[in-house]
């Protein structure tokens, strides 16, 4: 069951594009690496490539967006996130994940427990301070909302949400079994 409707600024759309099983066999020949992120982290497995369709199909459904970025990315079974509860604040307003394979789980949703925060906005120093210790800690974090993972489906949500993937550990052992996602990071142009 796909538990979303506590989560403002989430969207959930089942069969986001017309053929997921051409783009997931796209992003199975994808060239991977390990990226250094702009964080000072390095992210494994990461295939940043324009995902066909991806950019079209976004702006049918929020209209013309600023794309800051686009690619794939492919875990295994145990490994864990960078930063396991997390928000993708600073780049852009909105952040999808479309899910290229089927496993347990899906995106998690967080609030933390000592601020009462469910987001984070750019420039809110102070609450980065708060929270910035406790991403790896899920017992500082209450889950309050999951979309589920269903090969096809994409969430659609404001970049500023805590959010994880859910369980944190990936599942698979290669290519073809492993966690596999398209990501895109953007903003709506004002009309």
């Amino acid at each position: 069951m796909t538990h979303t409707a506590n989560v403002p600024g989430l969207r959930v759309i089942d069969d986001f594009l017309p053929d997921a099983e051409a783009v997931r066999a796209h992003a199975l020949a994808a060239d991977y690496i390990d990226w250094p992120g702009y964080d000072g982290e390095v992210y494994k497995r990461v295939a940043l490539t324009e995902v066909p369709g991806l950019l079209e199909r976004i702006e049918q459904i929020m209209g013309p967006v600023e794309m800051l970025g686009m690619g794939y990315r492919l875990n295994f079974g145990g490994e864990l996130p960078n930063a396991a509860i997390h928000s993708d604040m600073g780049w852009g307003t909105h952040a999808l994940v479309l899910y290229l394979s089927e496993g347990e789980g899906g995106t998690a949703f967080w609030r933390h427990k000592a601020t009462g925060a469910h987001r984070i906005d750019p420039g809110d120093v102070e609450l980065f301070e708060s929270v910035r210790h406790d991403w790896n800690d899920a017992d500082k974090w209450e889950r309050y909302g999951m979309a589920e993972m269903r090969m096809g489906r994409a969430i659609i949500y404001e970049s500023a949400l805590f959010h994880s993937r859910w369980p944190f550990a990936a599942f698979g052992t290669n290519h073809d079994d492993g966690r596999l996602v398209a990501v895109a990071f953007f903003t709506p142009m004002e009309g």
